[in-house]
């Protein structure tokens, strides 16, 4: 099954507020960090 988004690839992806970014941006690897972090806290 394949799934289109419309808007494509090419190496980008949309913030929250329709920012499109790089998918390397240090805005998500932050969002990855804090995400990690919030699982961990979690944990206990």
């Amino acid at each position: 099954m394949k799934l289109y988004t419309k808007t494509g690839d090419n190496g980008f992806t949309s913030l929250i507020g329709g920012k499109r970014v790089k998918k390397y941006d240090l805005h998500l690897e932050a969002y990855g960090t804090v995400d990690e972090l919030n699982s961990y806290i979690s944990l206990f």
